[in-house]
């Protein structure tokens, strides 16, 4: 039997509107994502007035200057890596079954001395993701092999940060956040 061809016409612009629109999708979903979604008025409906408050009143130390233009980072500059996995991620935060940076929560790991402040331990579960997946964030904007430390100190740590494989986060640790100390030694 023989499809005829107004049919088979049909079938053929249907499907070519459904793969457009598919591709469309797929094209505008880390965009929107990133700067609908995940926007600062989204985050700081939670993350504001909390222990999670990243800005300290009127310090110019805790500003991070992120676009050419001088504007200061947004938060899903720094805990969403480029990507179309990664801006899937921010989804599965709003529903809280994983970590800022898309890691499923790990309980086990999550365990900490009572003293620890609930804002350290998100800030040891968020260094932890960064040392694991090599500061890629903080790539996404900084090129370390351009990085021209103004400081003597600066150099020297740098140099010794390449030529080791040493990751962002293991210096650069209280940038923009509350000041949280490095973690504790954790005891079985």
């Amino acid at each position: 039997m023989q499809v005829p061809k107004s049919v088979s016409r049909r079938a053929a612009i249907t499907t070519a509107i459904v793969v457009a629109v598919a591709i469309g999708i797929a094209l505008a979903f880390e965009p929107i994502t990133r700067t609908v979604v995940a926007s600062q008025f989204a985050c700081l409906g939670c993350h504001t007035n909390s222990e999670y408050d990243f800005r300290e009143a009127n310090s110019p130390s805790k500003r991070h200057p992120a676009t050419p233009e001088g504007g200061d980072a947004l938060c899903v500059d720094c805990h969403v890596a480029t990507g179309l996995v990664n801006s899937a991620f921010v989804f599965t935060h709003y529903l809280d079954g994983t970590d800022l940076l898309g890691r499923p929560r790990d309980i086990k790991r999550a365990r900490f001395p009572a003293e620890v402040t609930p804002i350290g331990k998100k800030a040891y579960s968020v260094r932890d993701a960064l040392m694991e997946y090599d500061s890629a964030p903080c790539r996404t904007c900084h090129i370390e092999t351009e990085i021209k430390p103004k400081r003597k100190r600066g150099q020297k740590a740098h140099t010794n940060a390449l030529k080791n494989k040493e990751t962002c986060i293991e210096c650069h640790y209280n940038l923009v956040h509350r000041e949280v100390d490095l973690r504790p030694i954790l005891t079985e």
